[in-house]
């Protein structure tokens, strides 16, 4: 599990990382590409198998393991890279760490199979027809439908095949974090953390649901928009992940409080460049189409901020737009158009830049903190100090 290759390791006896590790500092960090190889190939032969017991089921239920398969290769891999850097937080350059590495695989690879079922279900709520530049799981099964030549609506029949597999996968994330515990020995802390973290970003999904048929001159359309941000995307993709490694790690909660006041702020910058993306991203980049949010009715933050500065004409125009799919490119240009006159694009730029520079000071606050310093729980070297700030200037700043 050195800085640029991790071990991978079979299952042993279960044991976290004692406290007693927490004040060594950490020089460098596994990189990203060698946890996302390792997450990975975790996540393939775990599926697999459970693709054989589908099969034994029924021939029918192939399909099943095949899609899951399919969907969860290809992503970014963000909450599993920050849930094994969590975990080397909390136990430093403690060589032991090395034993437990298949565990941390496992505990990862949770994330990324919870993470592909909320996007499977993201997409059915949103009615979207790609996700990664392919079509969406529930298009492809109405696809499948056609293909097929079977009896009945193709389109329902896609939906229901969706909700389902987003299900089994949602299933299938909590047996593999229950697999890592022969490796881990789950701390009550760290099970605490994992409820909270799917919790939260179920609650976040509804909070988003409702926010998109509330009027647009609600007062609360700030304040919902930020419940939203963080509830549903910033803490489950960068605070939870981070506390949840920690966790396994054997961190207190001075260390969980520290990595607390990197990981949220950098969430929160994190999905508000997705909310820029949402509306002025590359569709090449992104793998979704130009102006997605605004055919879809996202009352983000990007919105809201907008809505400060539009005249009660200039509102009514927005709402009347605003969650219409059937919306013309040139309708789509007339309200990114007024998004970028009314300064909430630049808002959305401002508060991007003040949530990165929060979470680069404290960071940088643990790469000052001596090794026998009491400043910090956290202490890391340069390289990994390198490691995070270009990290967090890759989620904050990104192009897709």
């Amino acid at each position: 599990m050195g800085a640029d290759a991790p071990s991978t390791v079979g299952a042993g006896a279960a044991e976290t990382a004692e406290s007693s590790h927490q004040n060594s500092t950490i020089d460098a960090l596994d990189s990203p590409e060698s946890i996302a190889a390792e997450v990975s190939t975790r996540i393939e032969v775990f599926l697999e198998s459970k693709a054989a017991e589908f099969l034994a089921i029924s021939p029918d239920a192939h399909d099943i393991g095949q899609a899951l398969l399919d969907f969860t290769r290809g992503g970014k891999m963000i909450r599993p890279v920050l849930l094994w850097w969590g975990f080397q937080l909390a136990v430093g350059d403690d060589q032991s760490r090395d034993r437990l590495a298949g565990g941390v695989a496992e505990a990862a690879g949770s994330l990324e199979l919870l993470h592909a079922a909320a996007l499977i279900h993201d997409d059915v709520i949103d009615h979207s027809d790609t996700r990664r530049g392919k079509p969406s799981l529930h298009r492809r099964f109405e696809a499948r439908h056609c293909e097929r030549r079977y009896q009945g609506g193709a389109e329902p029949f896609g939906v229901a095949a969706a909700i389902v597999i987003g299900d089994i996968c949602l299933a299938l994330s909590e047996e593999l974090f229950e697999k890592s515990q022969t490796v881990l020995g789950i701390t009550s802390s760290a099970r605490s953390l994992r409820a909270t973290l799917r919790r939260d970003v179920m609650v976040g999904q509804y909070l988003d649901v409702l926010a998109e048929v509330v009027p647009l001159e609600d007062e609360r359309i700030g304040e919902r928009a930020w419940e939203v941000l963080s509830y549903k995307s910033a803490k489950y993709s960068v605070e939870q992940p981070l506390l949840l490694g920690a966790a396994l790690g054997g961190a207190d909660e001075d260390q969980l409080a520290e990595i607390s006041r990197f990981g949220l702020p950098l969430g929160q910058a994190f999905q508000l460049r997705d909310d820029v993306l949402g509306v002025f991203g590359d569709p090449a980049a992104t793998g979704k189409p130009a102006g997605d949010d605004i055919r879809e009715g996202k009352r983000t933050v990007l919105i809201a901020e907008s809505m400060k500065n539009l005249s009660p004409k200039q509102v009514q125009f927005m709402a009347e737009r605003l969650g219409d799919p059937n919306l013309s490119d040139a309708e789509v240009g007339e309200c990114v158009a007024m998004l970028t006159e009314s300064g909430g694009l630049d808002a959305v730029e401002s508060f991007i830049r003040t949530k990165y520079d929060e979470a680069l000071s404290v960071v940088r606050q643990w790469a000052t903190a001596g090794p026998h310093s009491d400043t910090a729980r956290t202490k890391i070297g340069p390289t990994a100090l390198d490691q995070l700030e270009r990290f967090a200037e890759a989620l904050s700043y990104r192009r897709s």
